[in-house]
């Protein structure tokens, strides 16, 4: 990974606007919440990620920006054995939601932001320049999805539901009107009818730049009811006109848990 990528992702990190261009949205949108998949980098310690992320980073960002935020979680991964790692572009580390009440007030943190630039933050270990810890993907999108395919009951129970959140793109070439036109007209029916989906959301970002345009969400209540339904026995799709093989678009993932495991904003526990 180039300096200028490492630079361009740690600034997403930290400034929650990496998908915030200054673009009319494509239709109007209340209130959003912003995504940010935040990769562990192989061969990197989990702890230090989160010791910098936590004690550092995550509060100069709420000082930042805490007159717009009304949301500001994260969420530690979970590690998966490698056949789901393998089969879909599973990432570990960490994943933020930074909800906003409008996409007004999220492009308004920009200019007002009262550490400046990047270099203004506490860096991670190594410093800004170059650093191998993390890599991190943002999509804006709104707080209720534009499509829901599968909606049950979903109450708190001993284990926590296994969360599957999947950033994608159509492969290059192919509108996103025929993309959408396979995905909702027949992927996301057959994905609809796996055993033990709890809830499918699928959600398109508000920001007309954005790396992945599409986030889709899934609950199962563990990783064996995944399994199942994802990986023993495979599930046969309709390929789409593209063809290729599944999961027939570029994307990336991570499964996290339905409570995050910090919130920046109303938990007041220490943080190490």
């Amino acid at each position: 990974m180039s300096d200028a990528l490492t630079r361009r992702g740690a600034l997403a990190l930290v400034s929650a606007a990496a998908g915030a261009a200054c673009a009319t949205p494509a239709f109007a949108v209340g209130a959003i919440k912003h995504y940010i998949i935040v990769e562990l980098l192989p061969g990197q310690d989990q702890n230090v990620l989160d010791r910098w992320y936590m004690t550092f980073h995550s509060q100069q960002v709420h000082r930042a920006f805490k007159a717009w935020q009304r949301n500001y979680v994260s969420y530690r991964a979970y590690t998966v054995p490698p056949e789901a790692a393998k089969a879909y572009t599973v990432n570990f580390g960490r994943m933020t939601e930074i909800q906003f009440d409008s996409l007004a007030d999220f492009r308004e943190t920009r200019p007002h932001n009262i550490y400046g630039e990047l270099d203004s933050y506490t860096p991670p270990p190594g410093g800004w320049q170059g650093q191998k810890l993390f890599k991190s993907t943002t999509a804006t999108i709104p707080v209720n999805p534009q499509d829901q395919f599968v909606s049950l009951a979903t109450p708190p129970k001993e284990i926590p539901y296994f969360r599957w959140i999947v950033f994608f793109r159509y492969p290059k070439g192919v509108t996103e009107e025929a993309g959408d036109a396979w995905y909702k007209g027949v992927h996301a029916k057959e994905i609809a009818r796996l055993p033990g989906l709890k809830r499918y959301s699928l959600y398109h970002t508000v920001t007309e730049q954005a790396p992945y345009p599409h986030v889709a969400e899934m609950w199962f209540d563990d990783y064996d009811a995944w399994r199942k339904a994802f990986i023993a026995p495979a599930p046969k799709f309709t390929p789409p006109p593209w063809g290729g093989s599944e999961p027939f678009v570029d994307m990336i993932s991570m499964f996290v848990g339905e409570n995050p495991d910090v919130d920046f904003i109303n938990d007041r526990r220490a943080i190490p």
